[in-house]
């Protein structure tokens, strides 16, 4: 048996177990990754001293470099996991502090009862796993001192001395025994290093401009191709790793670009367009240069490409149905391998775009899949056979909240993807997924958000794009909109979310230690009060006309669902259970909350619920979104869609029921609506030519007009004051980056 001594520390109802590196409550172990319970080790080693930022990291990650986003994501998986305690405090611009009082207490096993037990054991199979307790499982290592301290208390001092005079004569033996151990523990150790993909990785910014979107690197890892500008509107690169040099493949273009595929032998890439009011198309270049040959029409997806080079295969949408459809690489032989209803429990479900990915094998399709269940709904990895079509099984058992690329590593051991947790924010961390067994677990981990994704054919190397968005809250005058003034500075408010209160304060969201809360502040910006805490994801706050309640939308409760706090954060009330419900309205009365929420696969739909909470009442049975109530409360704007088909267009609709009003189809690039103060007009952000600004569309249905003139940043939110005379809005950066993710252990 091991003689290391167990120290354990203990705080509340919990203890740290040091050996086993494991935080128990009450007995029972709490699930944490072991560098977040390092993190807590260290901190409670120090308890009651400021514990700073950069020794914190040094000695967490002492060898590799990671951003301090990794350090504010372990804080807040541990205030989560310690619960309602305030046992972790934050020091601004400094670190940490474990602010409880700690017990400290060993658990030393009788050193010599133990070794006895090892003597007594002839067995070479026991004296090994005596010898080396490392190499087994905690768990086993537990049962066998459970096993040997009963039969070693019986022992005498003449046992002692009979089994050392044995130990003598056994010494060659056991020397032997040794040389065996140590050798097998060096092909053990060896083995289990190179095990996991990804265990330990290196990440490298690889642009640095903030306007790269879409990437895809080629199987040699010799180039990276990336779209620079926006989905909307962007130019098609070419990059050789090595050199940096680039070469332009496509000039700059007014369509969406759906994602970049390269062949398996690297001398295409593959690219989904799709121009205004166009169905989009697939399209063929040569990998270093050369004209454009369509393939195909009426793609929805980028391409996944077959092992032989010879089909590629994407998905296609309709109003009623999902399908994955293959052709061959000159655009002949399309066919359907698989289709489900969009309004099925289990759907093919293209978020984000997303594209099938072809197993290195050509046997199994992987695909994302929306499953809907009685009280749950969620997405994961599905495999369907190519040459059938036949639904094969979960890849993983896994559930997220959202799904985005996924690609196979070449050896078929497993997938990486861009997924999104349940409960959490919108942000996406690389996952890998082993197979077969379907075990899933992060590769990132921290507070940027991942989209598009891509491997060598080597597997050693991913490119993903990591986003970030930073905004600050400013005020103007309505009769001054031209010189605003900046409110708040600490780069993460107002991102998703502000609401003027009746008095003429600001309730806003702010990012800081991993969590995303409400806040409250003055208009001097200096007096900032925190209203949500260590409770969820929080976002789009409304202020009730009366003052008495802040509605907004909290992952609290592992959905994104509608609640209701008192002005001063107190007594949360949970006020829908939807499948994801969003963008609260209040009615003037302060009784009503509109709300949209996701229905089976078939879109959302516009409901109201009463600020008690109980049953909602829905208000719109075709396809409808982002209800905002009028000042009179008679009626509200929404984005309504009149047919599954149909063009998504701004609209009115009285709230008692009734008919939609069809006032102008939707911008391409909108934010939140808002009335006007007089209730005669429809305000939006809107970035039209990158630039972000505030438009006014009347109710008549004539064209929009732009209202102001600010710096080319967009506008995150906005909101007036019930008497229209101060205007506050979030403007900030939506950076986007290419990154290189290296396997480093294998």
């Amino acid at each position: 048996m091991s003689s290391q001594t167990r120290r354990f520390y203990e705080f509340g109802d919990y203890q740290i177990d040091t050996v086993n590196r494991r935080l128990l409550c009450n007995g029972q172990a709490v699930p944490l990754k072991a560098k977040a319970v390092d993190t807590l080790l260290l901190l409670v080693q120090r308890n009651g001293d400021v514990v700073e930022k950069d020794e914190l990291m040094n000695q967490l990650w002492p060898d590799s470099f990671v951003e301090e986003a990794n350090l504010t994501q372990n804080i807040y998986v541990l205030r989560k996991a310690l619960g309602r305690g305030e046992y972790i405090e934050t020091i601004p611009r400094r670190g940490y502090r474990f602010a409880a009082e700690v017990k400290e207490w060993d658990d030393t096993p009788d050193l010599i009862v133990i070794k006895e037990k090892t003597i007594r054991s002839l067995s070479y199979e026991e004296q090994f796993e005596d010898i080396q307790p490392e190499l087994q499982p905690a768990k086993d290592r537990e049962q066998r001192a459970q096993d040997v301290m009963p039969q070693a208390a019986t022992l005498t001092s003449n046992d002692i001395q009979t089994h050392s005079a044995k130990l003598v004569r056994l010494w060659p033996i056991i020397s032997l025994a040794g040389i065996i151990i140590v050798a097998t523990a060096v092909v053990w150790l060896r083995t289990s290093a190179q095990a996991p993909a990804f265990a330990r990785m290196e990440l490298v910014r690889f642009t640095t401009n903030g306007k790269a979107d879409k990437a895809a690197i080629s199987p040699d890892g010799k180039y990276l191709a990336y779209l620079l500008g926006d989905t909307a509107q962007g130019s098609v690169w070419l990059r050789q790793v090595a050199t940096g040099k680039d070469l332009q493949l496509i000039p700059n273009t007014r369509a969406e670009f759906y994602g970049l595929t390269f062949s398996h032998d690297g001398n295409y890439i593959y690219y989904v367009s799709q121009e205004m009011n166009h169905l989009g198309m697939l399209f063929q270049i040569p990998s270093l240069g050369g004209p454009s040959n369509k393939l195909a029409e009426d793609v929805d997806s980028p391409v996944t490409v077959s092992p032989d080079d010879k089909s590629v295969a994407f998905i296609r949408d309709s109003p009623t149905e999902r399908g994955i459809i293959i052709v061959n690489v000159d655009g002949s032989g399309e066919r359907k391998l698989a289709s489900t209803s969009t309004a099925a429990a289990f759907r093919i479900e293209p978020t984000y775009l997303v594209p099938p990915a072809w197993s290195p094998d050509g046997q199994i399709m992987a695909c994302p899949v929306g499953i809907t269940g009685s009280e749950d709904e969620y997405q994961t990895i599905w495999g369907f056979r190519t040459d059938t079509g036949a639904t094969d099984r979960a890849l993983t058992s896994q559930r997220w909240q959202t799904l985005g690329r996924m690609e196979w590593l070449a050896a078929g051991n497993g997938l990486v993807v861009t997924a999104g947790e349940k409960g959490g924010n919108s942000g996406q961390q690389v996952w890998y997924v082993n197979y077969p067994d379907g075990a899933a677990r992060k590769i990132t981990n921290d507070l940027n958000d991942y989209r598009d994704l891509s491997v060598t054919a080597d597997g050693r190397t991913i490119v993903a794009v990591q986003s970030e968005r930073r905004a600050n809250i400013w005020v103007a005058s309505a009769d001054d909109l031209d010189h605003p003034r900046q409110l708040t500075f600490t780069n993460y408010d107002g991102l998703d979310g502000l609401s003027w209160t009746p008095d003429g304060k600001l309730v806003y969201t702010q990012q800081s230690a991993g969590e995303q809360n409400l806040w409250l502040t003055d208009l001097t910006g200096e007096n900032a009060i925190q209203l949500t805490k260590h409770a969820g994801y929080n976002l789009e706050p409304a202020v009730s006309s009366d003052g008495r309640y802040i509605v907004f939308v909290s992952s609290r409760s592992g959905w994104l669902h509608i609640w209701r706090i008192d002005a001063d954060g107190k007594h949360p009330l949970e006020l829908t259970h939807g499948a994801e419900d969003r963008r609260p309205s209040l009615t003037p009365d302060s009784q009503s909350v509109l709300f949209r929420s996701s229905v089976r696969g078939t879109g959302s739909r516009v409901f109201r619920v009463s600020i008690e909470g109980g049953d909602p009442t829905k208000l719109s049975d075709e396809i409808s979104a982002e209800p905002v109530v009028s000042p009179d409360g008679k009626s509200f704007a929404l984005i309504y869609r009149a047919a599954p088909a149909a063009i998504n267009q701004i609209a009115t609709m009285n709230i008692e029921g009734g008919e939609a009003r069809l006032i102008h189809d939707l911008p391409a690039h909108y934010g939140r609506f808002h009335w006007t103060a007089d209730g005669s007009a429809l305000a939006y952000a809107s970035k039209q030519e990158g630039i972000g600004n505030i438009w006014i569309q009347q109710l008549d249905g004539s064209p929009p007009r732009q209202l102001t003139n600010w710096r080319p940043d967009p506008i995150l939110s906005f909101d007036w004051t019930r008497d229209g005379k101060w205007l506050a809005y979030a403007s900030g950066t939506l950076t986007s980056d290419v990154v290189l993710i290296s396997d480093v252990r294998r």
